[in-house]
Parts: C-alpha cells; sequence; structure tokens
C-alpha cells in the first residue's frame, strides 16, 4: 500500500510540474542619465603688475603666464575684455580699442599661450581667445601693454581684464 501511494503521489508531482507557470521576468529596468550644461571657468592669476613702465613701453606678461582651469561640461568660447573704457587712478588712461597708445591712452593685446600678441583686448566688443573649446579643456594666455606716448601723472593704473565663457 505504502507503495502504491508514493506512485501516486510521484504522478501527481509529475503531473503538476508542467503545469506550474514559467518564472518569466515581469519588469525591465533602464538607468537615465542627464549631464547639465555646465560653464565655469577660474584662472590661477589674480593680478599682475607691470611694474614702472616709461613712454610708449610696451612690457608683457611671460608666455602662458595665466592659467585657465575649464570644468566646463560643454563645449565653449571664451573671450577677453576690459571691464572699463579708462584706467583708474590719478590721471586716467583711456583704453584703446585698437591698442593703439596716444596721450594718456594705453591699449592691450593678448594670445593664447604662444606670445603673438594678436588678439586687441577691447571694452565694447570682446574678441575671441579660445573658441570650440572642448569640455574640460584648460589653456593659458598672455597680455602685453601699449604704454601711452606721454603720462600726464605718475600715480599707479589698474583696469580689470575679463575672460568670459559660453557655450560655442
Amino acid at each position: 500500500m505504502k507503495r502504491k501511494l508514493l506512485g501516486i503521489l510521484l504522478a501527481l508531482v509529475l503531473v503538476m510540474i508542467p503545469a506550474t507557470p514559467v518564472l518569466a521576468a515581469t519588469t525591465a529596468d533602464v538607468t537615465l542619465t542627464a549631464t547639465p550644461k555646465f560653464i565655469a571657468i577660474a584662472d590661477n592669476v589674480t593680478s599682475y603688475d607691470f611694474g614702472n613702465v616709461a613712454e610708449s613701453a610696451t612690457p608683457a606678461m611671460p608666455t602662458a603666464y595665466v592659467g585657465i582651469t575649464n570644468t566646463s561640461s560643454i563645449q565653449t568660447d571664451q573671450t577677453i575684455s576690459v571691464t572699463a573704457t579708462t584706467w583708474a587712478g590719478g590721471v586716467t588712461w583711456a583704453h584703446s580699442e585698437t591698442a593703439t597708445p596716444g596721450v594718456d591712452t594705453a591699449g592691450l593685446k593678448a594670445s593664447d599661450g604662444d606670445g603673438l600678441f594678436d588678439i586687441i583686448v577691447k571694452n565694447g566688443t570682446p574678441n575671441d581667445i579660445k573658441t570650440n573649446l572642448a569640455a574640460t579643456t584648460d589653456y593659458s594666455y598672455e597680455v602685453k601693454l601699449f604704454a601711452p606716448t606721454a603720462f600726464g601723472d605718475g600715480i599707479q593704473k589698474s583696469i580689470t581684464l575679463r575672460i568670459t565663457a559660453a557655450e560655442g
């Protein structure tokens, strides 16, 4: 009897196994990501002193003197400009939009690490210093002063130079 009962139980188990549904996945997951269009730059130099300059002198920063750290997540265009039309201090210097010096008029030219000084630094319309700069690509630059042809006083002058990054 035991044997017969065991046989019936085994037959029932064998019949039930094919009837059990297959355990299939009932969900499918996809991981989604998004990178913000983030623009950020910083420089390693926050001031530079050309020292005592003579009339019509053209002192320059050493090549690649200022480093720009670009932590942007996208390609950018970067421009260089000054933030005012005059150099402050005593008898002010006008800032030349053509980098042409004159009486109490100074100009600036920059280059992107190659020492060519082929970029005029303006106030009104900034000029490109780097275009189509890949995300997280750092670079350096330098600036040359074109001192006035004559001075109205001997007071130190200053102006703010600005690099601006925008989506490119």
